[in-house]
């Protein structure tokens, strides 16, 4: 299901190529059982201006920091690797690089974000086993096939960026383990579920400190190993996915769901200000996120929205009457002018809780320019804002991105 929608035929016939070949149907056939490598790339150049506003005053007397920032970069690298074992047999792996990756001068960072091995009896059962991005919503099993999408900066609980900054695990599930998805006709439509289970969020996950031991927050005396996941099944990940899309992929609409625990031991994730009365909360906090998604086209009208809330229950911050809850919501329109321009606008708003209340909004406005069947030039500029409910400090960030994103 590609995000891309053109208003012409043979930008149809191109995309859907470029969409199969990235995930992984090449010529290749089962037969041949050949490995095939190729990637995603993304190099931008961003200048930023921020503004902040403070109530209550710096020693100094300030009440207003301005900064400003230019740089280039690699935003982000995927090498993938896929292979078409046989007719029922698949295996699918994603290294992800980011900001100009060095190991040796510490630069960005590398990860393993997928991989795993998919059994597809037929369209309507499949079966993923290993690290998988889950179904929920539209976005969250794309958001790293950057050549597909039009932005340079994804709506922010699915930039891969700014992940800490957003606690992206509290508002989508990033990883599962195990998935059966399908796909089912009915009429013009076809009728797509997915249902999944995964490991606790990552704070939960053992780690090996400083001096060489294994640490996990739940249990000091745990030694096995690190990089594993130690905690009881009733606090593992279980969702699903379940809506309609149309035969010609015009429109899709789902709703998702899942239920896991957010680790309130772990504050390494949380700013500097992360005080109280949150870092009073000791404990796991059963997480409920409901996700709904629409998405389709109208002739060259593309449109998109998401919205998410995410439902705490947890008895010490009832008692205390603070609301952990969380909502994001996000929106794009966009319009193909001709059959290479896509020019769109979209707006976000989420609400979150540190040590206090605050909300986030933003306005962006983009356009995607195929220069060819691999590579687009794209541009996108960001107004975002960010408030504290209790003391109105405002943060005003203005970002303009321009880009290349390219089919390797």
């Amino acid at each position: 299901m590609s995000y891309w929608n053109a208003a012409s035929r043979r930008t149809e016939r191109a995309l859907a190529a470029l969409l199969l070949y990235l995930l992984g149907a090449g010529p290749l056939t089962a037969q041949e059982a050949e490995t095939n490598l190729f990637g995603s790339l993304q190099a931008i150049f961003f200048t930023q201006k921020s503004r902040i506003t403070l109530n209550t005053p710096l020693p100094d007397g300030t009440t207003t920091l301005t900064e400003e920032r230019n740089s280039f970069a690699i935003q982000q690298l995927d090498i993938f690797l896929q292979r078409q074992i046989d007719d029922n047999f698949s295996a699918f792996v994603d290294m992800e690089y980011q900001l100009n990756y060095s190991s040796e001068h510490r630069w960005g960072s590398m990860s393993l974000q997928e991989a795993w091995l998919q059994y597809s009896h037929s369209d309507a059962f499949n079966v993923k086993l290993g690290l998988l991005y889950p179904a929920f919503n539209h976005l969250n099993e794309i958001k790293n096939r950057l050549a597909l999408l039009p932005y340079i900066f994804r709506p922010g609980v699915y930039e891969r960026l700014l992940s800490n900054l957003y606690r992206s695990e509290d508002y989508i599930p990033e990883h599962a383990f195990v998935q059966l998805s399908g796909a089912v006709p009915s009429g013009d439509f076809f009728w797509d579920w997915a249902v999944y289970v995964g490991n606790a969020e990552d704070s939960y996950i053992s780690r090996t400190d400083a001096d060489g031991n294994i640490r996990q927050d739940m249990d000091r005396k745990f030694e096995f190993l690190s990089g594993v996941d130690p905690t009881n099944a009733d606090l593992k990940l279980i969702g699903g996915r379940t809506g309609f899309r149309s035969r010609t992929e015009h429109f899709k609409v789902g709703l998702s769901f899942t239920h896991d625990y957010d680790n309130l031991r772990d504050t390494t994730r949380y700013p500097m200000f992360f005080t109280r009365p949150r870092a009073e909360f000791r404990g796991d906090a059963r997480r409920m996120r409901l996700g709904a998604d629409l998405s389709g086209s109208v002739g060259g009208v593309r449109f998109e929205g998401e919205f998410i809330n995410v439902f705490y229950d947890y008895d010490l911050a009832d008692q205390a009457g603070f609301d952990m809850n969380l909502t994001f919501a996000h929106g794009m329109l966009g319009y193909w002018f001709t059959d290479k321009l896509f020019t769109y606008g979209s707006a976000e708003f989420g609400t979150g809780t540190f040590d206090k209340g605050w909300s986030h909004s933003s306005l962006s406005f983009g356009a995607s320019y195929l220069l060819n069947s691999a590579i687009s030039a794209k541009a996108q500029f960001i107004v975002h804002e960010q408030r504290h409910d209790e003391d109105e400090d405002r943060a005003m960030l203005k970002f303009v991105f321009l880009g290349l994103s390219v089919l390797l």
